[in-house]
């Protein structure tokens, strides 16, 4: 759906001349990532007000989001797959979270987050068969996956004393987010 989507407003836009036609392949793609991305986006704040989770709907999204984009992780292999494991990730995370974050010690979130960053520090950046990255891009989203990181620690230890519920729920974002990269890798290492 996503593709023909995208296909139906390239073509339009190379009938009008706004785009060249040697072009248009990057725009479908361009065009299918910001329609997975609006989609996403929805199905994540819908999920968020179903459960009465809005507010840690949007932590997730921005979190994840933001996070993915720099380290990557794992691929579905089509936007129906991806938009299934994204609401699906994100269903897990926020009922673990409710779960737990009324018992949870600040020892365990510590242990969660040194999980996720020694995925960062031993994976990041994961590319994958769409986006290539260069060794120049490779290194600069490395500094860029470890700077993220730090930032997410320091805001986790900061929510801890302000909002536990919220720092939990970024702190298995997280782990999500660590469990993606790991799935990724051994994909990669299955296919060699």
């Amino acid at each position: 759906m996503a593709n023909r989507f995208a296909l139906r407003i390239a073509d339009f836009l190379c009938r009008n001349n706004t785009i060249q036609h040697e072009d248009k392949e990057i725009y479908v793609y361009g065009f299918e990532i910001l329609f997975s991305n609006i989609v996403n986006f929805i199905l994540i704040m819908v999920m968020g007000l179903l459960l009465k989770q809005f507010h840690h709907a949007l932590l997730f999204y921005i979190v994840f989001v933001v996070t993915r984009s720099y380290c990557g992780g794992y691929h579905a292999s089509t936007y129906m797959k991806c938009n299934i494991t994204f609401v699906g990730t994100f269903i897990v995370t926020v009922i673990a979270s409710n779960m737990i974050y009324p018992t949870i010690s600040f020892v365990y979130l510590i242990v969660f987050l040194a999980i996720y960053v020694g995925c960062v520090l031993e994976y990041a950046p994961i590319d994958n068969v769409h986006k290539r990255l260069t060794e120049e891009e490779k290194g600069r989203y490395r500094k860029i996956s470890i700077l993220i990181s730090v930032f997410w620690t320091v805001t986790v230890f900061v929510l801890y004393f302000l909002s536990k519920h919220y720092a939990t729920t970024l702190t298995l974002t997280l782990v999500m987010i660590a469990m993606l990269m790991l799935i990724e890798v051994n994909k990669k290492k299955e296919s060699y």
